[in-house]
């Protein structure tokens, strides 16, 4: 069964993913109604726009346990599947899937639908007991990690590479899985299950980098689109949340992220040079229509701060690795290797 199984390619397993994610989404719809018989927490009246709205106003001894114990198991036996893939597994890239990504994708299917099952009988995600910003930062942490990995390929500003050590992307080759597994399960398990188009697209983005990291060691891993897709999720999920938050922070996310494309995200797509431009000259042509006639000029600010964040954070993280590296005697020179293979294979 498992030798038939491994027969599956890596991208029908993405094309898996794709109908989970639709199901899971078509499954929250069907369970609206039944939710709405759970009391949920009020708002402060000192509310600054940052209280999370989908959590119990009296929350049990079991409805806490049921959401951590779910995230604790489902992020540990994740974390022993991309062990098992790096120490006991072949590191071979290949079309077909291995079974240590079969037992990657059964975990995760599984507990998808326990927390199916924990948000019906007890409502609450994590959030319950940790800030909204929290799970915000698990996202940006992903985001700019792709940024540094993919900067070999596609370089980080207008397509300019920067020279980053060759051992920097070893080490974060070797430890992004464990990150990212991090980030997108706590985020998983942040929520419950409840049909707003921003949850819906919000768990369709999880569940497919769930099924990205049951990829390891698939050429599908390393797919441009399909990471490209992962990345890009973010932008309609992130503007139809801050929709409903309200406050004008649609702008800044929206044009955040949106900003992100144009300076890096599109020239790993190979496409054209005059459709880059063309991409280029209308965000900025809708910048000044909603900067001059639909917000004020001063607000344009709005615009970098998510870059900002995200740019910095890759700078701070290779600088402070750099630092960790240095003390701890594993590189000497502190210059970057001039030697570092192009990363079309990593």
């Amino acid at each position: 069964m498992i030798k038939s199984l491994t027969r599956i390619t890596g991208g029908r397993a993405a094309d898996y993913g794709i109908v989970l994610a639709v199901v899971l989404c078509l499954g929250i719809l069907a369970l609206g109604t039944w939710l709405a018989q759970f009391e949920l927490a009020a708002p402060p009246p000192d509310d600054v726009g940052l209280f999370y709205e989908w959590k119990l106003a009296e929350p049990t001894f079991w409805s806490r346990a049921a959401v951590w114990l779910g995230f604790g198991l489902h992020q540990v036996l994740v974390w022993l599947t991309i062990w098992w893939a790096q120490e006991r597994s072949s590191r071979q890239y290949t079309d077909q899937l291995k079974p240590v990504n079969l037992i990657a994708l059964a975990i995760n299917t599984v507990f998808i639908g326990l927390h199916y099952l924990q948000t019906a009988f007890f409502y609450d995600g994590i959030a319950q007991d940790i800030p909204s910003w929290t799970a915000q930062g698990a996202v940006i942490m992903m985001l700019f990690v792709i940024i540094i990995m993919e900067n070999r390929r596609r370089g980080i500003f207008f397509g300019r590479k920067i020279n980053f050590r060759r051992e920097f992307y070893d080490w974060l080759k070797k430890y992004h899985g464990y990150a990212f597994s991090f980030a997108v399960i706590y985020t998983f398990w942040f929520h419950p299950m409840v049909p707003t188009w921003g949850h819906l697209l919000g768990f369709v983005h999880v569940v497919l980098v769930m099924v990205q990291g049951s990829l390891m060691f698939t050429r599908i891993h390393l797919n441009r689109k399909w990471v490209f897709l992962l990345e890009i999720l973010v932008l309609p999920h992130a503007a139809l949340v801050a929709i409903n938050q309200g406050k004008g922070l649609v702008y800044m996310f929206a044009l955040g992220f949106g900003t992100l494309f144009i300076v890096t995200q599109m020239h790993g797509l190979g496409l054209k040079t005059w459709v880059k431009n063309v991409f280029g000259l209308s965000f900025v042509a809708l910048l000044f229509i909603i900067y001059l006639f639909i917000r004020q000029p001063f607000q344009i600010n709005e615009v970098v701060r998510i870059p900002l964040i995200e740019y910095g954070l890759v700078f701070a993280t290779y600088w402070l690795w750099l630092l960790f590296a240095r003390l701890s005697g594993r590189i000497t020179p502190l210059r970057a290797d001039q030697s570092a293979p192009s990363a079309a294979g990593d």
